[in-house]
């Protein structure tokens, strides 16, 4: 079992993964895209059912795991992270894209080959004594969605319609 997990929770997929074992090389799949575009890649890899069939793939994985990675560490709000905390959940959701800047944000999203951009973000961490425990993580998620929410509904116009986040924002969890 990790001693930490950060839970990626994209559109449609749910990956757990150990960012402690990210080694901090440039994975050679993530060559020649900045942050940005590895969200975005991320984002598609968890939006329409995708993530379990590309987290099987130990390539794709060892990807999805330094993308978490990075992020977590470009993140300073997250302190104590593998000390007092060891668990955080990561949203990757479909950003909105504005009347007339469509073919910007198109151009970013086939960057990648994805079919939106998507914006990241961190819940609060916690500490989970067992991170084998489906019941402690489950909750413990429900939990950082409910302190989340406030900022969601901040940025509501940020993300895309049909983004799920919406339905989260109008029925409050």
């Amino acid at each position: 079992m990790p001693a930490t997990m950060l839970r990626l929770m994209g559109e449609s997929d749910i990956i757990d993964i150990d960012p402690s074992v990210h080694d901090g090389s440039v994975h050679p799949r993530l060559m020649g895209l900045d942050a940005d575009d590895r969200i975005n890649l991320l984002g598609h890899w968890l939006d329409q059912d995708r993530g379990d069939d590309v987290a099987a793939d130990p390539d794709n994985l060892s990807a999805m795991i330094a993308i978490g990675a990075e992020f977590l560490a470009a993140q300073d709000g997250v302190g104590g992270w593998g000390s007092d905390v060891n668990f955080v959940v990561m949203t990757i959701l479909r950003e909105k894209w504005p009347v007339g800047s469509k073919a910007k944000f198109q151009a970013r999203a086939d960057h990648v080959g994805a079919d939106h951009t998507y914006l990241a973000a961190l819940c609060s961490p916690a500490r989970i004594e067992d991170l084998a425990d489906e019941a402690a993580l489950k909750q413990s998620e429900t939990a950082q969605l409910m302190m989340a929410l406030p900022r969601f509904r901040q940025m509501r116009k940020s993300f895309a319609n049909s983004s799920a986040v919406q339905t989260l924002i109008r029925q409050g969890l």
